[in-house]
């Protein structure tokens, strides 16, 4: 949210915020978000969490045909592999905007996670104005 402008940047943004209107805005620009994984992953060892994170992958086709996005970004450097696989399969390659992974915005990798999706963004609204 604090990469698209939703949140302030030097505001923290507590446990509990309800985020329902920066959701809204989000969802409002076209934007979606799709976790791979329909079920929590965190807590698994990683030898399941990569398996569950793959199996994910195949159904991300399914999902992302339902909202019918113009554009995808893939985050996180264990997901990417796998979801932009699946997602080419599908005939989705050429609506993801990101060639490699974007960082997953926590323990310490937020500025670079703004900095890069801002880019892509705003790589993106240049686009359309061409």
């Amino acid at each position: 949210m604090r990469a698209l402008e939703f949140w302030p940047v030097d505001r923290p943004m507590r446990k509990g915020c309800d985020k329902q209107s920066m959701l809204r805005r989000f969802r409002s620009i076209g934007f979606f978000l799709i976790d791979t994984c329909e079920l929590s992953v965190d807590k698994l060892q990683p030898r399941q969490r990569r398996i569950s994170t793959i199996q994910g992958a195949s159904t991300l086709p399914r999902r992302v045909r339902e909202l019918d996005p113009t554009r995808i970004v893939i985050v996180k450097k264990t997901v990417f592999k796998p979801a932009r696989q699946s997602l080419t399969e599908a005939g989705f390659g050429d609506r993801i905007m990101n060639t490699k992974p974007l960082p997953f915005p926590s323990h310490g990798n937020q500025r670079k996670f703004r900095t890069m999706i801002r880019r892509l963004v705003d790589k993106d609204r240049l686009r359309k104005v061409d």
